[in-house]
């Protein structure tokens, strides 16, 4: 988890996006960060913060999701390229 002076872009209408817990996720692609006493959620895959009531699925439902397969698969296509 990071804090928020290190978040990946500037939050905007912060309301949308803020939790008053820590989320978890076994998704690769899942990032949390503290901003002022809440959290907010960030997929590395799609670059953008995770509104609050998408969260759950991610933290319940990550081995399924579309973002996170685009991911695994532009990771492995990534290693068959510096192979």
């Amino acid at each position: 988890m990071a804090s928020s002076e290190q978040l990946p872009k500037r939050i905007y209408f912060l309301d949308i996006y803020q939790l008053n817990y820590r989320p978890s996720s076994g998704c690769e692609f899942f990032e949390t960060y503290d901003v002022g006493g809440s959290y907010v959620a960030y997929c590395k895959v799609t670059e953008n913060y995770i509104v609050r009531s998408k969260v759950v699925k991610c933290e319940k439902n990550y081995a399924t999701c579309p973002y996170r397969k685009l991911g695994l698969s532009m990771l492995r296509q990534k290693g068959k390229e510096s192979s």
